[in-house]
């Protein structure tokens, strides 16, 4: 096992006839000794590439890498002492699952009975002992990604890399092998970067989450402080599903108070914007409860549309000129065309001055 530590680590793609892509911008990150953290954002945020440059896949423009102090960035993949699991598992189809197994071991000189006494053991962690005779075309999707996730522990590495190695299986599938991945790396206690563009998977599997938008860190927090904090609109409307309603408005003083007021609403902020500015509020669907007309602080809105998703129902309202989702037990019903009234929780709002993704929270 071993820590890594990721300093300054840029990634330019062009430059010279066209121009210049940046895919990584000056990314710094310590990952502790047994850690479980994923990258996290949407295609293109430069998650994939910073998995590849810890890899010894691709040569970064600047910037280092260290595994316990050791610096790594020149080295070869085959010297780097990881595993990757890759998203199309890339199994050998002519080999069996024992021969994928040891295969690694055996491209090292590792005696035959010490690789066929590894290939058991990792075959009973993994329970494939039945599957190690067949062929990869003969295993189901989950078998093979299995398979995949034995040869990468057969190696024992200090380092596991993982790139979206559920995102081909089903939606029944996935859960099952999120939970696999988490009593595995609950097991072993080895370091493990994982990638996804599923923020799912990111919020139940990882000690922390780095979320990344056009090759920059946005924040890098445990789930809850994630999820509960989110440094700016980008990862406040990323992460969750569905995601934070916005509504754009404006801070006023009144009363000597900060308020928030948009079409329809003027609400008292426990915060301390400076007033006169534009501003945006951010409420998760959960922090939105339906009230009585006229109890202090309801506000008006009319409802839309009604989904209904198992336990839970998603309720798509216009307050004013803003389009808003508010979820609730599945139990309560509400019909397109019924006006309802909404009441905001104070200490679960979010506020965010500034434009666009990088509008800044406010504390």
């Amino acid at each position: 096992m071993a820590g890594v530590h990721i300093e300054r680590l840029h990634k330019q793609f062009g430059g010279k006839a066209t121009a210049a892509v940046h895919a990584l911008a000056d990314l710094t990150l310590d990952i502790a000794d047994g850690e479980f953290i994923s990258l996290v954002g949407p295609s293109g945020c430069g998650k994939s590439t910073a998995l590849r440059i810890i890899a010894g896949l691709e040569i970064p423009t600047s910037g280092r890498i260290l595994f316990d102090g050791r610096d790594i960035t020149g080295l070869e993949p085959r010297d780097r002492n990881i595993a990757m699991v890759f998203q199309s598992y890339a199994l050998y189809p002519h080999m069996s699952v024992r021969q994928n197994l040891e295969y690694g071991l055996k491209k090292r000189g590792v005696p035959a009975a010490e690789r066929a006494s590894a290939v058991d053991s990792v075959a009973a962690m993994l329970q494939i002992g039945p599957l190690l005779d067949r062929r990869p075309r003969q295993l189901s999707g989950g078998q093979r990604q299995r398979v995949a996730l034995g040869r990468a522990l057969i190696r024992d590495p200090e380092v596991f890399l993982l790139d979206e190695p559920l995102s081909n299986l089903d939606a029944k599938l996935r859960v099952h092998m999120r939970a696999e991945l988490a009593a595995l790396h609950q097991k072993l206690r080895t370091t493990m970067i994982y990638v996804t563009h599923d923020q799912l998977e990111a919020m139940t599997l990882s000690d922390r989450i780095v979320v990344m938008n056009h090759g920059v860190m946005q924040q890098v927090g445990t789930p809850e402080e994630i999820y509960s904090r989110p440094a700016n609109r980008f990862v406040a409307e990323f992460i969750g599903t569905p995601s934070m309603n916005m509504i754009e408005g404006e801070i006023r003083a009144e009363g000597g108070r900060p308020h928030f007021t948009g079409p329809g609403l003027s609400i008292a902020l426990p915060m301390a914007p400076s007033a006169g500015g534009r501003a945006t509020l951010g409420v998760r669907p959960e922090d939105i409860a339906l009230v009585a007309a006229g109890a202090p602080g309801a506000i008006p809105a009319r409802v839309t549309v009604s989904e209904l998703a198992g336990a839970e129902r998603y309720h798509f309202v216009s307050l004013g000129e803003s389009p808003i989702i508010v979820r609730t037990p599945a139990t309560t019903v509400l019909h397109p065309g019924e006006t309802i009234a909404l009441g905001l929780a104070p200490d679960r709002l979010h506020l965010f001055v500034g434009t666009g993704d990088d509008a800044a929270a406010v504390r």
